[in-house]
């Protein structure tokens, strides 16, 4: 896909002030949340999201929590 015909995807973030690392909740348009912990959580909740977006199941090569899924 080309950079003009591409699609976005809106996520909604809410993070938790009072964790040291990043946590809290990756929302997908489609209402679907992820909660995360960890910048590497944070990274695999985008991965999933896109990969749902995108419809092509790519973020889903290591079975992650079926929360993380619902993507």
């Amino acid at each position: 896909m080309s950079p003009t015909t591409s699609r976005r995807i809106r996520l909604i973030l809410d993070l938790d002030p009072r964790s040291d690392a990043p946590a809290g909740t990756l929302t997908a348009h489609s209402g679907a949340t992820s909660p995360f912990t960890g910048w590497v959580g944070l990274t695999r909740a985008i991965e999933l999201a896109l990969a749902a977006g995108r419809g092509d199941g790519s973020g889903d090569e290591h079975r992650a929590p079926a929360a993380e899924r619902a993507l």
